[in-house]
């Protein structure tokens, strides 16, 4: 279906001679291409001009269109300003409420954000934008004589478009974000997302939308396009060789995931599926085999309830690992009226789920006993409100007690040995549970099922550096004492790896980051991995009209060099930040911040307010990058802060 998108001709500020004249060499007479943290291009249609992403040097004034391909804030940035001097915005119809309804997604999300299984992407626009025309896969429209065809491209965000015209001769394609450059992505973490036809939800949808990516591609391609412009990244002149490249890149990820995932344990034949939609209907997983050892049932000592295990002493007395439903809680009540629980003599969280600690309020009112983590767990499981994480408990843990990597602890006949284990999570513990000279038993949270590793859902931080992540748990399972059982408390199996099993994962993961190091425009992969490598903190503070509070930005550097971070806050109208902008120098692997004064002016509405900031590194510079809420209550008639 044909469309003209008829639009008011507005005269811009700059000549169409002065301003093409400042392209790149990459553009013809009618079409100019700006690079910078988004891919400007400016059509020539006579007497306007047609703006496709936006104007990332902020040269022009007014435009007649703008055309969005989807509605990720760190892109739609470049094109706000054209559209509120006047510009028509095209924009995705299946993003649509991305745009318009902006600011009810941020006035839901404070909230939202706990108990979180659907695991998108948080780069929404922070503010609403007018849209003047939605435009859906299969129509073609005219903006001043310009033909534009949409093509449906869903893959790197769920209601993605394309626009392909054909100017002087030049067929053009507008994709997106979905290709970087020459056979690259610029991260995996934004395609996570559900599987419906393999019955796995958004939170175990580890790059979820790959298959759908991959079929935009080949649908691109077999249009033929002679140039492809991105969003981000070097024009590619090469549309067929960077898309083939791309594809094979994306399917050897793939392959390498699915080899080693825990996900086969649970959900079996769906991942005959997910294999088949990304990599054909022959894709030829090396699957690995389940552990050498599975057990039916752990030993006498140890009870299962739900996903709780309670380790029980001789004497009647229990020892309880993680707490996430009231369930867990009547239950144990119940042992202790018939004379079964004596009472608890400690809980120990393995990571920070709600589905393992929901409920440890309830506990501890009924069975008051100290509550084990190490660090850096024990951090998230008191202030979950300082965290944008998956799954996230609303229900603090005040009172923890911090035990040291690899500490040891007695109690009851039962040695205890406390690791930071950051496997499923980057916030993960284990307990190794020595009985003497009998079993040994090591309880590992989420973080492995027989079949793999439990690393579905990239949002947890499943960082890929050799020391880290699951090479660290790796290594942690090489120094367990002979014939030590795994106990997943998904899991009912205690079970084992070989050693060679072990080495074989290990393996894996070492060709993963390597298959991974040619698919980003990153200094490291887990640059595209790891979206909170940026990150405010704390996420989210409540403060009142004429308040001042005090947030950091956190900076992982990935790189395997000292790297310079510049970061500069984006307050929204009504905040000020100081400083202004800051320049860091962190070293490899190194996390480091720098903390920012945000002070609220006295008449600022009450609401919830989004801050960002803008990061620059290397060759990088992202605009809107990270994000912080700022909740502005009302004036409290007493003076007095409002709770966090």
């Amino acid at each position: 279906m044909k469309r003209t998108i008829w639009i008011t001709v507005i005269v811009s500020v700059l000549s169409p001679a002065t301003l093409f004249a400042a392209g790149d060499g990459q553009s013809n007479k009618r079409v100019a291409i700006f690079p910078g943290p988004v891919n400007g291009v400016v059509i020539d249609a006579g007497k306007s001009r047609i703006v496709v992403y936006g104007d990332p040097k902020d040269m022009i004034e007014e435009a007649a269109a703008v055309l969005f391909t989807h509605s990720r804030r760190d892109v739609v940035w470049a094109g706000r300003k054209l559209v509120e001097n006047g510009a028509a915005a095209v924009v995705p119809a299946a993003e649509a409420d991305s745009f318009t309804e902006a600011d009810g997604f941020w006035r839901e999300f404070p909230q939202k954000r706990y108990h979180d299984y659907a695991q998108q992407t948080t780069k929404i626009i922070t503010r609403p934008m007018r849209i003047t025309h939605a435009a859906k896969g299969g129509e073609s429209f005219d903006v001043h004589g310009v033909n534009f065809e949409v093509i449906d491209t869903p893959g790197y965000t769920r209601g993605a478009v394309s626009y392909l015209t054909k100017i002087d001769g030049v067929n053009y394609a507008f994709v997106g974000d979905l290709i970087y450059g020459d056979g690259q992505l610029l991260d995996l973490y934004s395609l996570q997302d559900a599987v419906a036809e393999a019955n796995i939800r958004g939170y175990h949808g580890w790059a979820g939308r790959m298959g759908e990516l991959i079929q935009s591609l080949r649908k691109v391609a077999a249009k033929r396009p002679d140039i492809l412009i991105p969003a981000r990244g070097p024009v590619i002149n090469n549309p067929q060789q960077a898309i083939e490249k791309l594809i094979a890149r994306l399917q050897a990820v793939y392959r390498n995931y699915l080899s080693i995932s825990a996900g086969r344990w649970y959900f079996k034949e769906s991942y005959d599926t997910l294999a088949a939609r990304v990599l054909g209907p022959d894709p030829k997983v090396d699957w690995m085999k389940w552990a050498v050892k599975i057990n039916k049932q752990p030993p006498d000592w140890i009870v299962c309830i739900g996903n709780s295990r309670l380790i029980m002493a001789a004497d009647g007395r229990g020892f309880l690992i993680d707490c996430g439903g009231t369930n867990i809680v009547k239950e144990l009540q119940k042992r202790r009226s018939d004379g079964r629980l004596k009472s608890l003599g400690g809980l120990f969280i393995t990571h920070y789920h709600d589905d393992h600690t929901n409920a440890v309020g309830d506990l501890l009112k009924e069975f008051p006993c100290p509550v084990y983590a190490c660090e850096p767990l024990a951090q998230i499981l008191k202030s979950p409100w300082a965290f944008r994480l998956p799954a996230m408990t609303d229900h603090p843990i005040v009172d923890i007690k911090i035990m040291r990597h690899k500490q040891k602890m007695r109690w009851k006949e039962f040695d205890l040995t406390f690791y930071d284990f950051s496997g499923q999570t980057i916030y993960h513990d284990a307990m190794l549970v020595e009985k003497g000279d009998a079993e040994k038993i090591f309880f590992i949270g989420d973080s492995f099922t027989p079949s793999g590793l439990d690393d579905y859902c990239l949002l947890n931080r499943n960082i890929l550096h050799e020391g880290g992540g699951y090479f660290h748990c790796l290594d942690i399972l090489r120094t367990m004492p002979a014939n030590t059982l795994l106990i997943n408390q998904h899991v009912t199996e205690t079970f084992a790896f070989s050693p060679d099993q072990i080495n074989s994962m290990t393996w894996i993961l070492k060709q993963r980051r390597d298959l991974m190091k040619p698919l980003f425009p990153w200094a490291n992969p887990n640059f595209g991995i790891d979206e909170r490598w940026a990150r405010f903190f704390p996420y989210g503070l409540k403060t009142q009209p004429g308040g001042t509070v005090q947030m950091a930005i956190n900076i992982l550097n990935h790189s395997d060099d000292v790297a310079t971070f510049t970061v500069h806050p984006n307050p929204p109208a009504g905040l000020q930040c100081t400083p202004a902008e800051v320049s860091l120098h962190i070293s490899p692997h190194r996390e480091k911040h720098v903390d920012f004064s945000i002070t609220v002016a006295p008449d600022t509405p009450p609401g919830v307010y989004v801050i960002t900031a803008d990061i620059a590194f290397d060759n990088h510079t992202l605009k809107h990058w990270c994000e912080g809420l700022i909740e502005v209550a009302p004036a409290s008639p007493t003076g007095a802060p409002p709770p966090k």
